[in-house]
């Protein structure tokens, strides 16, 4: 994989997808991963030095194909430290996915009268536990969720149902020949959230997937490494939510939510 990104930029808002962005359901579609994390990519270029992404909404409109893909961004002012930043992805003239970001000036902080208990992620496992996803649809097939992210498990597993925490390492950059940032690496992982924590196990015929994705951080996290702790809740009418807590080495580093669909796993 030397040399692999997810995506190649051939002008400043022009893309590329690799195979790695690939999803598990359609090979002609991209895991909701990439898209996500390119759309923190077009946010940062119009975000100044002395400003934090504090919140991201992720919406994928439709399947993003593994075809060209062409960003847009416009930044609006609210206040004098307070800006809106929203961000498009387009293959030819449909609009696939959009996010829209809460953009807050920095500034030095009064040395707080009470700070919130530190919560500590577990360590990273050893090379042994790295986790073998399943398949899925995909087949034998370069996909995103296989090939270009790794997994290690602390608690909880692909196949079985219920709550997971996972350390991830993104094998290659986003964009190829840059280093990625620390708002694409965590945007690149939040959305396994719902997929490491289904209710529903690996071989059901019943799922819930995710209509959005959405993230609040503290900080931007450090090195390679990025630990999600999800879980996943429903409700009788058909709807659910997933809440992952998001971290590095380092401690907390924010939270995600997804908003989830029921649906029927075609062919089983």
């Amino acid at each position: 994989m030397e040399n692999a990104a997810l995506f190649e930029a051939t002008r400043p808002d022009l893309f590329e997808p690799s195979e790695f962005t690939r999803g598990p359901w359609r090979p002609d579609a991209q895991h909701g991963g990439p898209p996500s994390a390119l759309l923190g990519h077009a946010t940062l270029r119009v975000v100044e030095e002395d400003e934090h992404v504090a919140h991201i909404e992720v919406e994928l409109v439709r399947p993003v194909p593994l075809a060209t893909i062409r960003t847009a961004t416009r930044r609006e002012n609210v206040s004098g430290r307070v800006h809106r930043v929203l961000a498009e992805l387009w293959a030819a003239d449909e609009l696939v996915a959009r996010s829209n970001a809460l953009v807050l000036r920095t500034s030095d902080l009064i040395e707080p009268e009470w700070v919130a208990p530190e919560r500590q992620a577990p360590g990273i496992p050893s090379d042994d536990a790295v986790a073998d996803p399943p398949r899925w649809a995909s087949g034998d097939l370069t996909t995103y969720h296989r090939n270009a992210m790794e997994h290690r498990f602390t608690a909880g597993t692909f196949r079985e149902p219920g709550p997971a925490v996972d350390w991830q390492r993104l094998r290659m950059p986003v964009i190829a020949g840059r280093n990625s940032a620390g708002l694409e690496r965590v945007l690149a992982s939040a959305d396994f959230g719902s997929g490491i924590s289904a209710i529903y196990s690996a071989t059901s015929t019943h799922g819930l997937i995710n209509a959005n994705l959405s993230v609040s951080l503290l900080r931007y996290p450090e090195g390679e490494w990025i630990s999600i702790d999800a879980t996943t809740t429903a409700s009788s009418s058909g709807t659910g939510l997933c809440v992952t807590r998001l971290g590095d080495l380092g401690g907390e580093v924010g939270v995600a939510t997804q908003s989830l669909l029921a649906y029927r796993v075609r062919g089983r």
